[in-house]
């Protein structure tokens, strides 16, 4: 579970994530240029700001650097005309209709997404409801095909909306998916179902880890630098605030 603080030396917010495979104490800046700080479960937080006011000049610089590539403020999330799921090969017009009730999406018969909802920016809430549906629906039967082609099995499979991570395994072989994947081509979701089973096996980013990685997908470095720059043209609306 995720705390938010404020740090003085720093003078922004940052958000703190214990984890139990962290050995150390790790300062990550995630989009749009937040801070996030990964500790091993039972640190002492209030050695925190004291770190973060030594590593101030990086963390500013980075931020910087982080919301730049990111591109896109609050401000300029709007609604968008068109909704094109590449993973699915669809693409759907969008209309919009205002009314009191429940905020949701309906597909209509030739392929047109109406987006009822309440007040102005409630779209946002629908899309996303519509988008968590389309991942559930979509993304465990493609996992279990994948799964079976390259025979490594896992537990079970949750379908969620993370600001940052595509995918997730855990010891227990139990697969975390983003539905935002639905927005990358099939190859590169494919290849993120690779990723992740191959840590059904190696729960580490070891050379055993990355050389199953590449009997299973021997492109395997070029399609992680893809997924990365396709992440950065996610829709706005999108991405978590």
């Amino acid at each position: 579970m995720m705390s938010e603080a404020s740090s003085p030396g720093w003078r922004g917010d940052f958000r703190v994530r214990p984890s139990s495979r962290a050995k150390h104490v790790r300062l990550k800046v995630v989009p749009p240029g937040r801070v996030e700080v990964v500790v091993p479960r039972g640190f002492d937080q209030r050695q925190l700001p004291e770190l973060l006011a030594r590593h101030e000049e990086w963390l500013v610089r980075t931020v910087e650097k982080v919301s730049s590539e990111y591109g896109g403020t609050q401000a300029e999330i709007v609604p968008p005309d068109s909704v094109e799921l590449s993973a699915l090969g669809r693409r759907h017009r969008v209309e919009y209709r205002r009314h009191g009730g429940t905020n949701r999406c309906v597909l209509l018969r030739d392929g047109t997404l109406r987006v009822h909802h309440g007040e102005e920016s409630d779209w946002r809430d629908a899309l996303r409801r519509w988008l968590a549906y389309q991942g559930r629906e979509h993304l465990p039967p493609w996992l279990d095909r994948v799964s079976e082609e390259v025979g490594l099995p896992y537990r079970q499979v949750t379908i969620r909306s993370q600001k940052t991570r595509w995918g997730s395994c855990s010891a227990r072989k139990n697969i975390s998916l983003n539905c935002g994947l639905l927005f990358f081509s099939p190859r590169l979701v494919r290849y993120l179902f690779i990723h992740e089973l191959c840590h059904t096996v190696h729960m580490n980013h070891s050379r055993r880890f990355w050389g199953l990685v590449e009997q299973l997908e021997p492109d395997y470095r070029q399609l992680d630098q893809q997924l990365k720059l396709t992440a950065r043209n996610l829709p706005a609306w999108v991405r978590r605030d």
